[in-house]
């Protein structure tokens, strides 16, 4: 049985037993509204972060620690959802019971965590200075390094077009290099305390464990209450008058032709579940018009998918094809929304849609990561807490009518297309 417990007023701690995994998994998440200008800070203290501490004052000692306990593992990421960021603190560690001896690995594991979140490698009020550039050096040259992968240049530049009237959702969740540039050890040290004294913070533990062990342990956590005013957690976007369009020219060898679309329908909403399977029939599953039509059939296309972004309204089609192409290639993706959207698409395929996302949803309960992050998202959107029976039966109560519906709520918003001789524009 799932236990919620709040520790302090914006401090939530969610407790997931399961004897499903030999590990215990502890999941930190400071979130916070999503702001263009703290973004970059907030990647960069992630690296910084996970590098050293005070207690650990290089990445060796850092290292040399996890392998003593048993081979736990530690991270420190970001993330976008919807209207807020996400900092998100990730310890795995083996469960005590499988473990020789009197071991105590999660309270030893929950205590690292606590060593390293509240003792940083600080000095006179700024992060080590060697510590500091060295991460900023690496987050600068991972940031260089995205424009080699032209596939996700290619979804982020679509996202900065398509989200023209917010500087935030334009950014992707780890920032960017001008915002970089003018980030020092001090002004970063002062976010960070910023960061642990205002964010909501929502803690899960998923594991074999005593629900009051863990409570005492974290109830330790030097969390004070804090005020929390979260915004909508949903992004709502206006449809845009015109369809706005870029082309980009770069050396690539494969053609990139992104496509972003607004829909009414968000996380649980009314019409989720039908906009999940239009979404799937669509582009979202293997069997879809976009991969049977325009990859497999015309041959137009090395990849064709979409995604649905159900905490900003948005859905996305990727594609690899060749330049000469783009032509065609938007005609005949075109065709296969004016296809779902007139419901001329088999009960088969709908049957095997179907069939896919529950499959999807079935094995995501194996994934002890997947089962935190989900935790994160009924902290966000209350409404997501259904059941695995209950997410079954309201997809299986979807209709080919509310299917189409849905599909007709799907709005092209944007066009993005990247190759190294230009396009039809």
């Amino acid at each position: 049985m799932v236990t919620k417990k709040t520790l302090a007023d914006g401090v939530s701690l969610t407790i997931l037993p399961s004897t499903q995994f030999k590990t215990t998994r502890i999941v930190l998440n400071f979130i916070a509204p999503l702001q263009a200008e703290t973004i970059t800070q907030r990647s960069l203290l992630a690296s910084l972060l996970e590098t050293n501490s005070q207690d650990y004052p290089t990445q060796a000692d850092l290292a040399a620690k996890l392998s003593a306990m048993y081979g736990a593992n530690f991270g420190i990421s970001v993330s976008k959802r919807g209207n807020t960021h996400v900092f998100s603190v990730v310890m795995t560690v083996v469960n005590d019971k499988f473990l020789p001896g009197e071991t105590a690995v999660l309270t030893e594991g929950l205590a690292f965590l606590k060593q390293v979140l509240w003792r940083p490698n600080v000095s006179v009020g700024h992060f080590d200075t060697a510590t500091f550039d060295r991460e900023k050096t690496n987050m600068a040259a991972y940031l260089a390094s995205v424009y080699d992968n032209k596939q996700a240049y290619a979804s982020l530049q679509l996202q900065q077009l398509y989200f023209e009237n917010s500087s935030a959702q334009r950014l992707p969740s780890f920032g960017n290099v001008n915002d970089l540039e003018p980030i020092t050890a001090s002004s970063l040290y002062r976010y960070y305390q910023q960061m642990l004294a205002h964010d909501q913070v929502a803690i899960t533990v998923l594991g074999d464990v005593d629900v009051s062990v863990v409570t005492t342990l974290l109830a330790d956590l030097p969390l004070a209450a804090r005020t929390v005013t979260q915004p909508t957690v949903f992004y709502q976007q206006a449809l845009l008058d015109t369809v706005a369009e870029q082309t980009e020219v770069q050396p690539t060898n494969q053609a990139k032709l992104n496509l972003a679309y607004q829909v009414p329908t968000y996380y649980y909403q009314p019409d989720y579940y039908a906009l999940l399977l239009a979404n799937g029939i669509f582009g979202g599953s293997p069997m879809s018009l976009l991969f049977t039509n325009v990859r497999e059939k015309a041959s137009l296309a090395y990849y064709a998918s979409s995604a649905y972004d159900a905490f900003r309204g948005l859905i996305t089609v990727q594609t690899g094809i060749d330049a000469t192409n783009v032509t065609r290639v938007k005609e005949i993706i075109a065709a296969q929304l004016a296809t779902l959207q007139a419901g001329e698409f088999s009960d088969e395929l709908l049957a095997q849609t179907r069939a896919t996302i529950k499959n999807q949803y079935i094995t995501g309960l194996d994934s002890a990561g997947n089962l935190t992050i989900q935790a994160l998202v009924r902290q966000l959107v209350p409404e997501a807490a259904v059941s695995t029976a209950d997410f079954i039966a309201a997809l299986d109560a979807v209709s080919k009518q509310q299917i189409v519906a849905a599909a007709q709520t799907i709005k092209l918003q944007a066009i993005y297309f990247l190759s190294s001789k230009g396009g039809d524009k």
